[in-house]
């Protein structure tokens, strides 16, 4: 990390993944008395894998997809891809978000949040080819939800929202960044 003006790109317009991303940068890089000139922008970008993908290996490169396609297209500082998306283990079927972060000097690190179960409702939606975030809309009338509280809002009753649940794997995929020395090889 470095302590200056600092520009962020993110592979995504969702407000709630860029502020997760906004957020997150500014907390950590003020733990660590750094840079707090930080521009965040959001970027139209193809995640390269269905609007819901299923598997961890599918989420990983959906959120890779993201972060070298704003690297390729808008190189910033830092290029962020987030995806969410379902795996399953065992009987239960449960959400998660990777964040790849890919920086201007050839660094990548990968970090996840935790991980939540989904209604057989919505998983029954799932497999005949409806996306989580049109379950949901539909479910709670809310036809944003996806941009707002999202579905962790809906099911936590508001106890934990979608920025908060997307921030876990943003600050995942920074701790390297927090220990640099015990990363990378010199």
């Amino acid at each position: 990390m470095v302590d200056e003006h600092v520009k962020i790109g993110v592979g995504s317009l969702n407000p709630v993944k860029v502020n997760a991303v906004r957020t997150t940068f500014e907390e950590v890089f003020e733990h660590l008395g750094m840079a707090s000139d930080i521009d965040v922008v959001g970027f139209s970008v193809e995640s390269g894998v269905p609007d819901q993908p299923i598997g961890l290996e599918a989420i990983y490169k959906g959120a890779q997809n993201r972060a070298m396609a704003v690297y390729n297209k808008h190189p910033c500082d830092y290029n962020i891809g987030l995806e969410a998306g379902i795996y399953r283990i065992g009987d239960t079927f449960l959400d998660l978000q990777f964040c790849v972060i890919m920086d201007m000097w050839g660094w990548t690190t990968v970090g996840h949040g935790g991980g939540f179960s989904y209604p057989m409702e919505v998983i029954e939606g799932v497999r005949g080819g409806d996306e989580v975030g049109k379950i949901f809309a539909k479910i709670s009338g809310n036809q944003n939800i996806k941009n707002q509280e999202g579905a962790i809002g809906l099911l936590s009753k508001g106890f934990i929202d979608r920025t908060a649940f997307s921030k876990q794997s943003v600050l995942m995929a920074l701790i390297p960044r927090m220990s640099p020395k015990l990363y990378v090889k010199r």
